[in-house]
């Protein structure tokens, strides 16, 4: 084997060490940030699932005008809930100006309470010291 080294030219000898330097110094490095980060990948892969699949205690209701009706009751002085075609339903809330932070929760958590969404943009209208949305 050293009489082929021997043999080789010197710009074959220079190539094959360049490519073993190449091979150690770049090839092998990659590789095991690769599988080190493929490793992190799956675990974080594991905990998201798990999550996934943890249980919920709170179950979502269908929406029915006259449920919903006097669980917002409970938060906002008046409400009204009209049905239109579509499966659609204009509500009407009327509260007091200072409630405006109970209404943005009690709107951020509405999906999670019942299966409906906001389609439509929301209407204020300014009555004396309350507010009514549409």
């Amino acid at each position: 084997m050293s009489t082929r080294l021997k043999s080789l030219s010197p710009m074959s000898k220079i190539l094959f060490v360049v490519s073993l330097l190449l091979l150690f110094l770049w090839v092998v490095p990659t590789m095991i940030s690769y599988y080190k980060n493929e490793k992190i990948y799956n675990q974080k892969s594991l905990e998201l699932e798990k999550l996934d699949t943890r249980e919920v205690n709170s179950e979502v209701k269908r929406f029915h005008t006259e449920v919903f009706k006097i669980d917002a009751e409970t938060y906002f002085d008046k409400v009204s809930v009209t049905s239109i075609p579509n499966n659609k339903y204009k509500i009407i809330i009327s509260f007091i100006k200072d409630d405006l932070p109970k209404f943005y929760a009690f709107l951020r958590d509405l999906s999670l309470n019942y299966r409906v969404s906001v389609d439509d943009n929301l209407v204020y209208k300014d009555i004396n010291k309350s507010l009514q949305v549409n």
